[in-house]
């Protein structure tokens, strides 16, 4: 198996995840102390901009929308603030799973566009708040770019992955308004397939349930290539609750508009 970027990816046993109704996917690559190692294992994908696990975020994720309180900006090239890194021109990996509506979504019948693939889980007690923002303001920098470029969220909760009643990742970030953005989810060994192809590694706490992953964000372009990565930027509280100034929000969705509009043209 080998990364979106490039190299081999070391594989994930996830055999007893797959065989059973509430996976548990080995803790790896995930604790602080080994955030070195993290970055080594997952190929160079997740230089992670957040770090979670069990006992360092023991409550759910809470917030509903940028953290208004004084928290200094970063000063720092848009690239460096997304931790954007353009890689070499190869066939984005497949996607096939059903969205909100029922319908189901392939990144193939997609052609033409541009298309913004990110992950977060059902339930949305991960970074889910601050990318649901993010991708927000992104769709309102796009303009009259917006049908033409579609944002995949990818659900990234293992124990959670039926369409119906509809999960809050689609009730309560009111991204479902933006008819070109798709929440995706679908049967554990498809989902699977999808977390391996990106990079995505599922973390499950055997003694809570929670859930943590790392994040990444992938443009693929109008002909179907993957091209950019980005790692989306999001605080964490001791709480376990995920914000962001609203001043970042407001640079994440003008940088994620710009680079899908620059692929929109050819440009990166």
């Amino acid at each position: 198996m080998t990364s979106p970027e490039q190299g081999p990816m070391p594989e994930v046993d996830r055999v007893a995840a797959l065989a059973a109704g509430a996976p548990r996917v080995p803790r790896r690559a995930i604790v602080i102390a080994a955030a070195v190692a993290a970055v080594l294992a997952l190929g160079g994908t997740a230089l992670e901009h957040l770090f979670s696990n069990e006992g360092l975020n023991p409550t759910p994720a809470t917030a509903q929308g940028p953290d208004t309180t004084a928290v200094p900006i970063i000063r720092s090239s848009m690239a460096a603030f997304l931790g954007r890194v353009l890689l070499p021109p190869t066939p984005a990996p497949a996607i096939a799973l059903v969205d909100q509506t029922g319908t189901t979504m392939t990144l193939d019948q997609l052609r033409g566009k541009v298309v913004v693939v990110t992950f977060f889980n059902s339930n949305c007690s991960d970074a889910c708040p601050v990318l649901a923002a993010d991708i927000k303001q992104a769709d309102i920098d796009l303009g009259a770019n917006q049908a033409r470029v579609v944002f995949l969220t990818v659900n990234t909760d293992p124990q959670q992955t039926a369409g119906t009643p509809l999960p809050a990742a689609v009730t309560d970030t009111g991204l479902s308004a933006a008819g070109n953005w798709h929440f995706l989810t679908g049967p554990l060994a498809t989902l699977d397939g999808v977390w391996r192809s990106y990079g995505v590694t599922i973390n499950v706490s055997a003694a809570s349930g929670a859930v943590v992953h790392n994040n990444v964000m992938y443009f693929v372009d109008p002909n179907g290539q993957l091209l950019i990565r980005a790692i989306p930027v999001a605080d964490e509280s001791s709480t376990g609750s995920f914000s962001l100034p609203q001043a970042s929000i407001l640079r994440s969705g003008t940088g994620i508009a710009a680079y899908a509009t620059g692929l929109l043209s050819g440009h990166r």
